[in-house]
């Protein structure tokens, strides 16, 4: 897969995102996994671009003048939110990964006062007066070449006052823009895993960026120590709980222990039938323990190139039970573990929803995986150890899982909104780099 691509699958993908609940069915989740850079869109976009302008809080106020926006500007509607609140630009790649991660983030902005001027590269179907800005693409594209012009067009029309960006090519191309206000680039996960060869013009094109980025957030622990050594001087929030969830459709359930002997174990995986995801990990995991003589079953949602591959399903019946895209939630509630085999994640976010549920998670020790709270961990590609982890938490003997209010998109949401906000005055009253 390419690493800037962003697939629709199943829930539970690594795709951080709030989910409505508008609709009983899953429709897919964004990758988040992919928000790293590309080296051959980064060359042509940076290569002879003026230095950054003074962020938004130094520009005049003829600069930022209203007659310079379009009337359905958000802006525009809300006067009175405008002179107590920043406009903020949020900027993706296509329009999928705005209705997939901020839909609610965003409503919560504006109840808290602010502006939100969404766009991207393709049209959002959830929010109102989304722009679409034909430079931006999922992939590196030659239309790429107008982007800077776009860009600052953009900001400049809506009067924006801090950019927040998520996803590989739109994250890239506005820090290189210099679009002349404060940008946030939201670090879903960067494009390496470990320390590879391949990886070094990716690691390479994030260093060059590192000077015109004015606020880092990231939600895994491997990306923060990334972060902490490239861009010391950079403020920067670590986001613990990702961009959140809607704890009013993941309801936390009664303690549901595994009664071992008297029923089977079940087992729940999630994601997308990919290589990066390992979902033959998933069955052979099923296959180790049925030959411990363990009474167990596995259910697979989601949907991917790999889905009907031999080592995604099983010859033993019931063993294991592929569902396709579907609803997580009934069969969180009614399992007893939730398995994760990716090779890497951004955070997974199918965790986070099992977590607030009271679904205890296990997973191999791999970035970004090791950061779901209370997780139970096994060496990577060692399938009787992770057997091993799904045991001690279907019988209950795991780490005690976090309150699922501290999982909520609101915590996020707010927390994101105060970072911009310091971004945007320069003032950092809770320091320059802290996690929330």
């Amino acid at each position: 897969m390419d690493k800037t691509d962003i697939k629709l699958v199943a829930s539970g993908v690594d795709a951080q995102r709030p989910s409505s609940g508008r609709s009983p069915d899953v429709t897919g989740h964004a990758e988040a996994g992919t928000t790293g850079t590309r080296p051959d869109v980064a060359a042509a976009s940076t290569s002879g671009e003026p230095p950054r302008e003074h962020p938004a809080s130094e520009r005049s106020a003829q600069e930022r003048s209203p007659q310079v926006r379009p009337v359905d500007s958000e802006a525009e509607l809300s006067p009175g939110a405008r002179r107590d609140a920043p406009v903020i630009g949020l900027l993706t790649s296509v329009g999928a990964t705005l209705d997939a991660f901020f839909l609610e983030i965003a409503e919560r902005w504006r109840e808290q006062g602010a502006v939100v001027e969404p766009a991207a590269g393709s049209l959002a179907e959830t929010f109102d007066r989304s722009a679409v800005l034909p430079s931006i693409t999922r992939k590196p594209s030659a239309r790429n070449w107008r982007a800077r012009a776009e860009l600052r067009e953009w900001v400049r029309d809506k009067g924006i006052d801090v950019v927040i960006t998520n996803t590989a090519t739109a994250s890239m191309l506005v820090r290189a823009a210099g679009v002349g206000v404060p940008v946030v680039y939201f670090c879903h996960g960067l494009h390496w895993n470990g320390n590879h060869l391949a990886d070094l013009p990716f690691r390479a094109v994030e260093r060059a960026l590192v000077p015109r980025t004015d606020g880092i957030v990231c939600i895994n622990s491997a990306d923060q120590e990334w972060f902490d050594r490239h861009a010391a001087s950079t403020p920067r929030l670590r986001l613990l709980g990702g961009v959140g969830l809607d704890t009013e459709r993941f309801v936390r359930r009664p303690e549901m222990p595994w009664r071992e002997g008297e029923e089977p174990l079940r087992m729940v995986w999630c994601g997308e039938f990919s290589h990066r995801k390992n979902p033959a990990a998933a069955v052979q995991l099923a296959h180790h323990l049925a030959d411990r003589g363990i009474d167990v079953t596995l259910d697979m949602l989601g949907s991917g190139p790999l889905f009907d591959d031999p080592s995604s399903s099983s010859p033993i019946e019931g063993l294991v039970r592929r569902h396709g895209i579907a609803d997580p939630v009934p069969h969180f509630e009614r399992s007893h573990v939730l398995v994760q085999t990716a090779r890497w994640e951004g955070l997974p976010r199918v965790g986070l929803e099992a977590i607030a549920i009271g679904l205890p998670a296990v997973g191999f020790d791999v970035k970004g995986v090791r950061d779901l709270p209370a997780v139970q961990l096994a060496p990577e590609d060692d399938i009787a150890r992770l057997a091993d982890c799904v045991l001690s938490a279907a019988r209950g003997q795991g780490p005690a899982l976090p309150a699922a209010e501290t999982l909520s998109y609101v915590h996020a949401a707010d927390t994101l909104l105060e970072f911009a906000q310091f971004v945007r005055a320069g003032r950092f009253p809770r320091g320059r780099i802290y996690a929330a």
